[in-house]
């Protein structure tokens, strides 16, 4: 009797078995007539949103870019980027074509990000596709020794797994569809922390990454790899395919992290470090003369250390000198032990690509460089380490249309109604630029900015210029002066954030004790010193006194 029920159980196991393998069967086939595969949850957002259909209206020219922050619009995002600037370019200059621009470039992806981003894309059928890659090579988390780590993981193999299915990935697109209109809200990408009075994390040693490391060479060989990827998957599937040259700012930014890649001895590691400072101190003094003086006899010693070359450089700027000033800047970002921008390796990458005449790579900086005070890029129209002010992303959005509008794509150049053109006032309105959004995005750069406290209160005191009583930019404010050790600016500043918005001191005292307990002395002390309190301490006394007199 037990081995019947035994065989019996089994027997209608293996047929739930077949009959479920039958039906996954059956919904994979037919998936695979109407649906595609599936990318991962960020790409999956986007195409939900924009509403992309796997079949392409006949008359629809599909623009896809890919990228970046710098692509994105970073701390302008989503009112301006480079994207959308081009999508208002297009419309105006060919108004009796439909052409859709969409953006799946992401804030700190790197190359092999924007590798996959392409190919789970492709069955929506791009026309065309603009690359932006290169600043995010070495940045943690995009590392090539990082990125196989994770793909071993389990989770990550099942993940991609699952991902080849075309009924799993259909039921996981219904899933976050559902979920963005009924569920709660999926976080965007950030510039800033949830909690503004949040600890800046420290540097690990683990994420340096000097140009005379190995790991160094091999993350250049893995961004190669990743864009001969992107190259071979255009060509297969005959999409033209435009790079635009990633560029940063090189005057008015300095290097995240600076080491001795030259080996010195003690004597000479004594002598560098007291011809450096000095120099710090004759370029505080504004002696740029003697500042370069002393900078040349220490770069003789070791020309490796970056913020040595990135100051050296300074000094050439504003002595007009700027051909070696460029190139110390360029130095000074090669040489960073953090690298935050694209390096020489990097574009030698993508030039090696352009003179084999496998990509065509175009110059973006020609396009920038007039809005760069002596034709170095920097501020303002690159606003930190990469990204493009508004003002940036209009230019290279009417370079993106020319450069499309050259190779007769969408249109022959002849149909282009470039007279058509717009003030950048008029577009930049059209867009949803404003001064609110200027604030926003001077509050992200403030939390961008990290230990760069100089910038950081130059954003926020931009901000309150604009915005005097947003509670947000005082918080900032305050917390940056807290951080460098100014308390005391800290202070007055929680105090006139106090008048205009006491609840969110709750906030603030909840994330950092310290605050509370100096606003509270600080308070007390300032009450006992009034007038008022005096006068009140001096009436109490007096009363006292004659009710004293009265009982004796």
């Amino acid at each position: 009797m037990i081995n019947f029920f035994k065989r019996n159980f089994i027997k209608n196991l293996i047929q739930l078995l077949l009959s479920t393998l039958l039906l996954f069967a059956f919904f994979e086939g037919v998936f695979r007539l109407f649906g595609a595969s599936g990318g991962g949850r960020f790409i999956e957002r986007i195409v939900i949103h924009e509403h992309l259909s796997l079949r392409k209206p006949k008359d629809e020219f599909r623009i896809f870019t890919y990228g970046e922050s710098t692509m994105r619009g970073a701390h302008y995002s989503p009112v301006s980027s480079p994207a959308r600037w081009l999508q208002v370019y297009l419309k105006d200059f060919l108004p009796d074509r439909k052409i859709r621009v969409v953006d799946f470039s992401r804030l700190g992806a790197g190359s092999d990000f924007v590798h996959r981003a392409f190919r789970d894309t492709i069955p929506y059928q791009p026309d065309l596709a603009l690359f932006y890659v290169g600043h995010n090579a070495f940045l943690p988390g995009n590392r090539k020794d990082q990125i196989l780590t994770k793909r071993m993981k389990s989770r990550s193999r099942f993940n991609r797994w699952t991902r080849r299915s075309y009924f799993i990935s259909g039921v996981y697109r219904w899933m976050i569809a559902w979920r963005s209109k009924f569920g709660p809200a999926v976080p965007e990408d950030k510039f800033e922390f949830s909690v503004i009075e949040t600890p800046l994390p420290g540097v690990k040693l683990e994420d340096l990454i000097p140009r005379n490391n190995p790991s160094y060479l091999e993350n250049i060989d893995f961004f190669r790899e990743n864009i001969l990827q992107i190259l071979t998957l255009g060509e297969k599937h005959k999409i033209p395919i435009l790079f635009f040259k990633p560029v940063c700012n090189l005057k008015d930014f300095a290097p995240t992290y600076s080491v001795h890649m030259k080996k010195l001895s003690a004597e000479e590691l004594s002598q560098w470090e007291d011809l450096y400072e000095a120099g710090k101190r004759k370029q505080t003094q504004g002696n740029w003369n003697e500042a370069v003086e002393l900078y040349t006899q220490a770069y003789t010693i070791d020309s490796t250390y970056a913020d040595l070359s990135f100051r050296l450089g300074q000094a050439y700027f504003i002595k007009g000198s700027l051909a070696e000033a460029r190139r110390l800047f360029e130095e000074a970002r090669d040489n960073d032990a953090l690298p935050v921008r694209t390096t020489k390796e990097i574009l030698g990458v993508l030039e090696e690509f352009a003179r084999a005449g496998k990509l065509t790579l175009i110059d973006t900086e020609k396009v920038l460089v007039s809005e760069a005070p002596g034709g170095i890029l920097g501020e303002p129209i690159i606003e930190d380490n990469v990204h493009l002010s508004i003002k940036g992303h209009s230019l290279l959005g009417r370079l993106m249309a020319e450069k499309i509008a050259k190779r007769d794509w969408i249109a022959p150049k002849s149909n282009w109604r470039f007279d058509r053109a717009r003030p950048y006032d008029e577009i930049a309105k059209e867009l949803g630029v404003s001064q609110h959004l200027q604030v926003s995005a001077d509050l992200r750069m403030v939390s961008y900015f990290g230990t760069r406290f100089e910038n950081k209160i130059r954003f926020a005191k931009h901000a309150l210029e604009i915005e005097p009583h947003n509670p947000r930019a005082l918080r900032y404010l305050a917390w940056t002066y807290w951080m460098m050790g100014e308390k005391k600016k800290a202070l007055e500043v929680y105090r006139r954030l106090e008048q205009l918005d006491p609840s969110s001191l709750e906030e603030i005292f909840k994330a950092q004790p310290d605050i509370a307990t100096a606003f509270k002395n600080i308070s007390h002390r300032k009450l006992i010193h009034s007038p008022s309190f005096i006068v009140s301490e001096i009436q109490s006394a007096f009363l006292i006194f004659v009710a004293v007199r009265s009982i004796s």
